[in-house]
């Protein structure tokens, strides 16, 4: 598996790391983007947001919808950034063309769940960049 390759799977254990270095991993739909990254999106205000503003490394690894990697599969290390407005569109773009109508609920009972609860919507983008 090339390590851009990832992007194709449904499901990636997307491990950031905190100030003390510990890893702390998150189940996310992931999606190929432009010049052989990957990216997919989270509320502005998430914890993963905040971890990879002080750190840009993380790994992916392939897994399931909990989060339970699959075994022998690699552990890729990459870089990721945080993108927010204009610059989080064409993230929106790639993760809708994946995931279509599921991408598309979700962004829908994200906006009234985010109202009830007063939540943050997923208003951030991730790019992954691979090394």
């Amino acid at each position: 598996m090339s390590d851009s390759s990832i992007a194709h799977e449904r499901y990636v254990l997307f491990t950031s790391f905190k100030r003390d270095g510990s890893a702390v991993g998150t189940a996310v739909w992931i999606s190929p983007f432009e010049s052989g990254r990957a990216c997919f999106t989270t509320g502005g205000d998430s914890a993963k947001v905040k971890r990879l503003r002080n750190n840009p490394r993380v790994t992916l690894q392939v897994c399931d919808y909990k989060g339970r990697t699959k075994p022998g599969t690699p552990v890729i290390e990459a870089t990721a950034r945080v993108v927010t407005g204009a610059e989080c569109e064409p993230v929106n773009v790639a993760m809708r063309k994946k995931y279509a109508v599921q991408f598309r609920l979700l962004e829908w009972t994200t906006a009234i769940t985010s109202k009830v609860k007063r939540q943050s919507v997923a208003d951030a983008g991730v790019i992954i960049d691979f090394h």
